[in-house]
């Protein structure tokens, strides 16, 4: 490609690889200081580790339920309580101003809120299974299970935040591949429209899918990366907590302050064949987002660290250029 447009692309690229990461940060971050506050001001240098002993001694040292259960079952209370606190906001109408398509949603239908709440509970249910039996067929493969002693220790907080950033990225390459699949013609209709009925997404929706979709598209790029670098269970039921919170927010169909943006997801529900990934950086790199780039929605795009509703901010911000 010429040299102008070449450097147009790359530039684009790593601005979304810089945005993305900040926008993570934005909650990682947080996560990481009250756990380095939390052990600053414990009442003794071991205080934190003696409770993590107490939780494994609770748990009989299970490594079943350490790694195969507890991070569906952190992740199911996460999702319900963050969901339920925006089905408020939905039906309560105080945050209209934040709404991503105005006068959608508010509130709900009850019909179709009740069959979406019974396909996400019997996910979350095909998930809890599933990560038993991968726990226990890894297990299988390695002829072993992990190595007591590193369950026993604690992680370090720069290794949690390493941790929690390459999940991050592996994240990203396997849902974007995975979701792309889902949207070929073979695929589509059987396996992944279910979840484009809504396109005004609300946060309950997020796991509104069809089970196979579910676990090859939400649960494998979410579990992928703490399998792979060996995560501590407590790396792990953090990732989960902090994906769940992300994935609720950006289908809530609100763009809040602090929070990760949910246009670019939001246009994927609105237009289907843009904004395959979680944060668009492979779609950058693919120039699958190349109409949202056109578009407001876009415009839109950025981190609110203010309590002006985006389309404020845009508004302002075109009135000063002008």
């Amino acid at each position: 490609m010429p040299r102008d447009i070449a450097g147009d692309y790359w530039s684009r690229l790593l601005t979304v690889i810089f945005t993305s990461y900040l926008q993570f940060l934005i909650w990682a971050l947080p996560m990481a200081g009250l756990a380095s506050f939390a052990r600053d001001w414990a009442p003794s240098p071991d205080f934190w580790q003696e409770k993590w002993t107490s939780v494994l001694d609770a748990f009989g040292h299970n490594q079943r339920v350490l790694f195969g259960m507890m991070p569906s079952v952190v992740s199911g209370v996460v999702y319900w309580t963050v969901s339920g606190l925006f089905m408020l906001i939905d039906f309560s109408g105080l945050l209209a101003a934040y709404k991503v398509q105005p006068g959608t949603n508010q509130p709900p239908s009850a019909p179709r809120l009740s069959n979406a709440a019974r396909v996400v509970f019997v996910n979350q249910i095909v998930g809890f299974v599933f990560g038993i039996v991968a726990f226990e067929f890894g297990r299988w493969l390695n002829g072993k299970e992990v190595d007591p002693e590193i369950v026993a220790v604690l992680p370090s907080i720069s290794t949690m935040l390493q941790h929690l950033m390459l999940t991050f990225a592996f994240r990203e390459i396997f849902f974007y591949y995975s979701h792309r699949l889902l949207h070929h013609r073979l695929f589509y209709k059987r396996f992944h429209k279910q979840h484009h009925e809504w396109t005004a997404p609300i946060a309950l929706i997020a796991a509104y899918c069809h089970p196979l979709e579910h676990i090859v598209s939400n649960v494998l790029p979410v579990a992928i990366g703490p399998v792979v670098l060996k995560s501590h269970p407590l790396i792990s039921w953090s990732w989960f907590v902090l994906v769940t919170c992300w994935t609720l927010t950006v289908h809530s169909g609100y763009h809040l302050p602090l929070a990760p943006c949910p246009e670019f997801h939001d246009f994927h529900h609105q237009m289907s064949n843009q904004n395959y990934g979680v944060v668009g950086i492979l779609d950058a790199l693919h120039k699958t987002d190349l109409q949202w780039r056109n578009t407001q929605s876009f415009d839109r795009s950025f981190i609110l660290f203010g309590l002006r509703p985006s389309r404020q901010v845009l508004d302002r911000t075109r009135i000063k250029k002008q």
